[in-house]
């Protein structure tokens, strides 16, 4: 059984390879009208063909007289699979009845079993056209490059006012012209086609194209007409309105920075050899370097204040990508830090509270000696000089690193706080400060002769290089005499013998 059913597949096949070819389709067809004086003759096939020997014979339908004799050898004759495009020597006459003849072995298959063709005045058979209505010009322009993929809108003029032939209909075709495979086709009878007694016919496509990509278009002769019953001409050729797509989008990321600074930006694409063209907005010039030439490089190095967005576009050949990319800069701050100090007069053998600020998330290193390294303000034991920085994180992941010098200083102490101070922009004694050496713990506190405390302050680097300027909440406050007092630590692990006092303010 399974024998058989393969012995009747192939003699099938053969018999299809070995019969006649059998014209399946006419251009212009079997007794049509209006048919363009220019009008290319095509046949389709059931098969791929070949040429034969003979002449393709056109004559005038009414006197019987040849109009044109055309060898099958003719260049004009073209075979492409199953179809023929034969190239008239020239125009035919307006309203002249036509018919075709083709003697047998003119065209024949692979297998050379020949084509009967048409013997009879009648077997194809058109009338033109009145007038015939041709091709001015395109829009974008035949052979245009670097046009967007999101290009929606053609135009193309033509020699006459023309409305669609709603009689004959027809198709506007786009295809990829690498593939021939079609992109999209548009009925002239559409509204995405603008032709109202106008020299000037608009389509518009709705598919978007392919980066880098060529596309022809097609139109089908007829479909166009004028009040005067003259016809378009149509278009049959991939070489008469043709039109090649920009480049594809640049790739790049978005980029944060930490801070302030220089940056560099990257961006990629598909292919090697290309260039690049940077933007510092989405309608201007490209970035120039020093020589006053466009960047090119695919990595662009710039300075940053604050977040910002670049673009970038991909340039080849002349054409820029269809569309630029965005890249966002997001500048994060950094930790607003202001201790530890860069240095600390310790005692030998004492317990020392570090201190940082600004941040969410603190590291310590060395962590020896340290009560936990992964607070703000750990208790470090010293027995050496030592030197500990701190990494500190704020909440958008930035970090900054600062260290403070602990060192052994078994000196003198000393504490002294003014009795009057002048707080009047002078230049000399405009702050009340604490004087003294190797302090490493501080509480110091003013109040009025109300007992108001107007300030206070717990960090020595304030203390000492700061101090109070003789105001509270902002305001001065008068002439008087103001009393502090005062806790505290020096290296040794010694507190301060002095406990209170006053200072006179004067204005």
């Amino acid at each position: 059984m399974k024998l058989t059913f393969i012995y009747i597949f192939f003699f099938v096949f053969q018999l299809s390879s070995w019969a006649a070819p059998i014209d399946t389709l006419l251009i212009p067809s079997r007794g049509s009208v209006q048919v363009p004086t220019n009008t290319r003759l095509q046949i389709y096939f059931n098969q791929p063909i070949q040429k034969g020997v003979g002449n393709i014979s056109v004559y005038d339908g009414s006197s019987n007289n040849l109009i044109f004799s055309i060898p099958v050898s003719c260049t004009c004759v073209e075979v492409i699979n199953n179809k023929v495009n034969i190239t008239l020597p020239s125009m035919l006459s307006a309203n002249q009845v036509v018919f075709v003849k083709i003697l047998s072995g003119v065209f024949k298959s692979l297998t050379n079993e020949p084509f009967i063709g048409f013997t009879s005045n009648n077997e194809w058979r058109f009338t033109t056209a009145s007038g015939i209505i041709t091709n001015q010009s395109f829009s974008p322009a035949n052979n245009s490059s670097c046009i967007s993929i999101r290009q929606g809108t053609f135009q193309f003029n033509v020699s006459g006012n023309v409305s669609p032939n709603y009689n004959t209909g027809g198709k506007i075709y786009i295809y990829n012209k690498s593939t021939n495979m079609l992109h999209d086709s548009i009925r002239i009878t559409s509204n995405q086609v603008v032709a109202n007694n106008t020299s000037t016919i608009t389509f518009t496509t709705y598919k978007p194209f392919t980066p880098t990509t060529e596309y022809y278009i097609l139109i089908d002769p007829v479909s166009l007409i004028s009040t005067a019953g003259s016809v378009y001409e149509g278009i049959y050729d991939s070489n008469v309105w043709t039109f090649k797509t920009a480049e594809g989008k640049a790739l790049a990321n978005n980029v944060e920075k930490c801070g302030t600074g220089n940056i560099t930006l990257k961006a990629s694409y598909n292919r090697e050899g290309i260039q690049y063209r940077w933007y510092k907005t989405i309608t201007g010039d490209p970035i120039k370097n020093e020589s006053g030439q466009p960047i090119s490089s695919s990595e662009f190095t710039t300075n940053i204040d604050f977040s910002t967005t670049y673009y970038v576009s991909v340039f080849y050949n002349g054409c820029l990508s269809y569309e630029k990319t965005p890249i966002n800069v997001t500048v994060k701050p950094i930790p607003n830090s202001t201790l530890p100090l860069q240095e600390m007069r310790v005692g030998r053998g004492t317990y020392v509270q570090l201190e940082a600020n600004g941040g969410d998330i603190y590291s310590w290193l060395p962590t020896e000696g340290l009560s936990n390294p992964n607070i703000a303000n750990p208790v470090a034991y010293v027995e050496r000089d030592t030197v500990y920085t701190v990494t500190i994180t704020n909440n958008v992941g930035c970090s900054i690193q600062k260290s403070v010098r602990l060192i052994i200083d078994n000196g003198e102490k000393d504490l002294f706080i003014p009795t009057v101070f002048s707080p009047n922009d002078d230049g000399v004694h405009d702050f009340l400060r604490i004087r003294g050496k190797n302090i490493t713990e501080i509480d110091w506190s003013v109040y009025d002769s109300q007992g108001k405390l107007v300030y206070r302050v717990q960090n020595i680097s304030d203390a000492i290089n700061i101090g109070w300027d003789g105001t509270f909440q902002g305001k001065p406050l008068k002439s008087d005499v103001y009393v502090w007092t005062l806790t505290g630590r020096f290296s040794d692990g010694s507190p301060f013998s002095q406990k209170a006092g006053s200072v006179l303010l004067i204005r």
